[in-house]
């Protein structure tokens, strides 16, 4: 990760926009730190992706907050397509005025050159074959698939700068951990299936208390983490030798139907004083 964020500071001068990628469900944890202050200079748009996962609800009070912080911000899906099209030409407006002075010199504007940035996981490969309408870029369901800075043509006149997912090496808040832990940012390994399974169970507890039961109808009252694991997994069979619960296995499960939306959408962030 260090070599990719000076391969980043490198690249910065020839580029025009930063499309910078975060999770809608979690948009001040996808902020990656490390090269915040590298893009303060640059022109920007922040796309949330993701929000077909995310709460509506809270999706408008974020458009709020952005709004008065007067933030140009974009909120996208890029599974089913949403909002990918309006990208390049709100990149191409924030270009007019330089643009301009070129034209009033005599100079044709050279080609606009975009860098997509974000941290591990949150979409920008699959952005990137959306934009180009090729599979111009490597994807996966986890952490790590670019590994190096790539140029792609979006056409004549634009070309498009992938480059490797970056994590800043110490979280300082613990939330903000959980967050890119539950949205797939780290690798499942480092944290657990089954601690992360306990984290989710909670949240849903605490903030979408029908959610789990409506899915799954487990037929429990107020359960502990471990509780809902182990009916869960007697309800899909997963199980050991001996007809124990498997955790560990029915945990995975469980991480694989939130994920792929089968629980609802949810948020794991909510605008500061909100």
């Amino acid at each position: 990760m260090l070599k990719a964020k000076k391969e980043l500071s490198a690249r910065l001068k020839q580029i025009d926009v930063v499309l910078e990628l975060r999770d809608a469900r979690i948009p001040l944890a996808s902020i990656n730190k490390d090269f915040e202050s590298l893009l303060q200079q640059k022109n920007r748009i922040i796309l949330l992706n993701k929000t077909g996962l995310a709460d509506t609800a809270v999706i408008e009070q974020w458009k709020a907050y952005f709004q008065q912080q007067n933030t140009v911000c974009h909120f996208i899906d890029v599974k089913t397509n949403q909002g990918v099209s309006q990208i390049l030409p709100m990149a191409r407006s924030a270009m007019q005025n330089k643009w301009e002075r070129f034209r009033k010199k005599g100079i044709r504007p050279p080609a606009l050159k975009l860098l997509v940035a974000g941290i591990p996981n949150v979409g920008k490969s699959s952005l990137i074959n959306k934009m180009a309408k090729r599979h111009a870029a490597a994807t996966g369901p986890h952490p790590g698939v670019t590994r190096r800075q790539e140029w792609i043509r979006l056409g004549k006149d634009v070309e498009l700068l992938d480059t490797p997912g970056i994590l800043w090496p110490k979280l300082d808040q613990i939330e903000t951990g959980w967050g890119l832990a539950i949205t797939g940012a780290i690798k499942d390994r480092i944290v657990g299936e089954e601690r992360l399974c306990h984290f989710l169970i909670q949240y849903l507890h605490d903030h979408y208390p029908i959610m789990l039961e409506g899915h799954y109808q487990l037929g429990l009252n107020h359960p502990t983490p471990t509780e809902v694991l182990e009916a869960l997994a007697r309800k899909r069979g997963c199980l050991l030798a001996g007809g124990e619960p498997d955790l560990t296995r029915v945990a995975k499960l469980l991480l694989q139907d939130f994920r792929a939306g089968k629980l609802g959408q949810v948020s794991f962030e909510r605008p500061p004083g909100v």
